[in-house]
């Protein structure tokens, strides 16, 4: 039995000077503003808003006509705003920020009255003029439409630059690096052996629903401190909060052998299998533009029998379907075994050739989550995660073991994941934000041997 509990607590206070800078698991908007001429306009009245997130932010453009917006919650449906007198208004609407992105806008405003309406396509570049590291985002799209085995949303990680799979055990490999890497959630440290430690625990689904993500935010290279502790990469979930509008979705995904071939070294047995998915989310405000509410809940059971076999040149067939009576003979010498011994010896392995071992998991993930915004400047969130995964005889996950391991190696396995986060951010100036997160985060694994094997 394992057992890894974590209780992390970050505050920051951060200084936007010329760019915003997006903390963890936020982003940001920054800009200038200028006259047709290009001379810099200060004084400027910038808004940024989000109708459906309830987020309004407004400040001044600097002495050097800048302005920057930090700790912003990623979503699309963002619109800015610029005004000032003598001048036409700037308008910006719909576009969307990311995590860990910094929206950098040049905005130029004529001399009149007339709105000037620009049109906005928000994508992260690879390497940001405001950063030193490399970065990518999965984004919500690429989730919620591109196919999946298992509902397994860390998988959708290896489709940015500089990341691929191990090889060997199924993990997530930054650089050849697969145990050096950190796994944040909103921020937060949730790095466990799931991923890092014991190659054996890819074989759970995931410690978080697909449907409670909104996002991934993937740093290869040249992250900043307050990212750390890893070799190799970093990987910063963001999950998905309520907004103004009510939104809820339910799911099934049923899967089966039917449309699968037999395993190369299953000798022309194909086991049954399947696999039931299901779940609901459901997101919304308890009061508009204040206080908003999402909540998930998946559930997945999966029936996938192991075929145990012993190929072995030594003591079987070719075929690993019997034991020749020729690989153990008889003597009468000192030592040597005897007929009883030798068919005893036949009849015990021979009884574990070909043989079906049932195997099954179950799998409950619940998420909840509130965000809470009294004012335009002070932002407060709470949420809450909980994983459990039960699989008898689930030690082994291959179909066939041509050892006798699905057997003699067998055992079962109980995950639980618990994870908890509070967190308050607060925009002090317009060039400075202070942020307080507290995590709690506990990681219980046990594997005990199947007596009953």
């Amino acid at each position: 039995m394992r057992k890894v509990l974590a209780l992390s607590i970050c505050a920051l206070v951060f200084v936007a000077g010329a760019y915003a800078q997006a903390t963890a698991g936020l982003g940001s908007v920054s800009g200038t503003v200028r006259d047709a001429s290009g001379a810099v306009i200060p004084g400027a009245t910038v808004v940024v808003a989000n109708d459906g997130k309830g987020i309004k932010r407004t400040m001044n453009s600097t002495e050097a006509g800048v302005f920057a917006a930090p700790a912003l919650t990623p979503s699309s449906g963002y619109s800015l705003t610029v005004t000032k007198q003598g001048f036409s208004t700037y308008e910006v609407k719909d576009f969307e920020i990311l995590v860990g992105q910094n929206v950098d806008f040049r905005v130029g405003m004529q001399v009149g009255t007339a709105t000037t309406k620009v049109d906005v396509t928000s994508e992260a570049p690879m390497v940001e003029e405001t950063k030193s590291g490399v970065t990518a985002t999965v984004g919500k799209d690429q989730i919620d439409n591109l196919p999946i085995n298992g509902r397994r949303v860390d998988s959708f990680v290896l489709l940015t630059p500089a990341v691929t799979n191990d090889g060997e055990f199924g993990l997530i490999s930054f650089r050849g690096i697969a145990a050096g890497n950190s796994f944040l959630t909103d921020g937060n440290d949730t790095t466990n052996s799931f991923y890092n430690e014991n190659a054996g625990r890819t074989r759970i689904g995931s410690q978080l629903s697909q449907d409670a993500v909104q996002e991934f935010q993937v740093l290869s290279n040249g992250f900043s401190a307050e990212f750390g502790r890893a070799m190799g990469g970093v990987v910063n979930t963001v999950t998905k909060s309520g907004q103004n509008d009510v939104h809820g979705t339910a799911y099934w995904f049923f899967r089966n052998r039917t449309l699968e071939a037999a395993d190369r070294y299953s000798n022309g047995v194909k086991a049954p299998e399947w696999r039931h998915t299901a779940g609901a989310s459901v997101g919304g405000p308890l009061k508009k533009d204040k206080l908003f509410y999402f909540a998930n809940f998946d559930y997945t059971n999966r029936n996938f029998p192991g075929l145990n076999r012993i190929v072995n040149n030594t003591i079987t067939d070719p075929t690993g379907n019997f034991i020749p009576a020729s690989n153990c003979v008889p003597t009468t010498a000192v030592g040597g075994p005897t007929q009883a011994q030798c068919t005893a010896a036949i009849n015990f392995i021979q009884k574990q050739m070909n043989v079906l071992v049932p195997r099954t998991y179950n799998q409950e993930l619940g998420f909840v989550k509130l965000d809470w915004r009294p004012t335009d400047r002070n932002s407060f969130a709470i949420q809450l995660n909980a994983m459990r995964w039960v699989s008898p005889h689930g030690i082994q996950t291959q179909a066939v073991l041509t050892s006798g391991n699905m057997l003699g190696n067998n055992g079962n396995s109980t995950v639980q994941d618990k994870y908890g986060k509070a967190s308050w951010t607060s925009v002090v100036t317009n060039n400075a934000v202070n942020e307080l997160r507290l995590g709690w985060f506990k990681d219980r694994l046990s594997d005990p041997g199947a007596s009953d094997l």
